[in-house]
């Protein structure tokens, strides 16, 4: 089968250049588009330990992360990402995002406000912040009902 040489390329790769960060980013970009999500996670996690300035593959390691249902390391590469390209929309629309999953409400309207200011007519992050919103008076509207009683 192609893909099972594929990825005994891909390990053979690793035991010949174990630090090499680009052999850890294309490995985990294939486990991923082979949908094995937790370890394409684990693959480029590891190459993020060894380029921890490479803003692709941080961005990526949130990205497969977050595909993974590891929400919260996700979040802390998301977090990474913003700082490494601050002026990066994508990366504040995927931290906003992340936190509001999260259940960091604040935090995610700042991102998803920073992103709006990088792209003010981005569609997505207009009705994201407004489900944020419309959450927020939510549970802002039922605080005030528990503490009426």
């Amino acid at each position: 089968d192609r893909l099972e040489e594929a990825e005994q390329w891909f390990l053979k790769a690793k035991t010949i250049a174990p630090n090499d960060s680009s052999v850890y980013q294309h490995y985990g970009q294939f486990l991923s588009e082979c949908e094995r999500h937790n370890e394409a996670a684990d693959i480029y996690v590891r190459a993020a330990e060894l380029a921890a300035d490479e803003y692709e593959i941080i961005f990526n390691a949130a990205n497969t992360l977050r595909q993974a249902g590891r929400n919260t390391e996700a979040e802390t590469y998301y977090h990474m990402a913003v700082k490494l390209r601050p002026n990066e929309v994508t990366s504040h629309m995927n931290l906003g995002a992340m936190l509001h999953v999260n259940g960091k409400l604040q935090e995610a309207e700042m991102s998803y406000l920073e992103a709006l200011k990088l792209k003010p007519d981005d569609a997505i992050t207009q009705n994201n912040l407004q489900k944020l919103r419309n959450l927020l008076v939510q549970r802002k509207l039922r605080s005030s009902a528990h503490n009426s009683r």
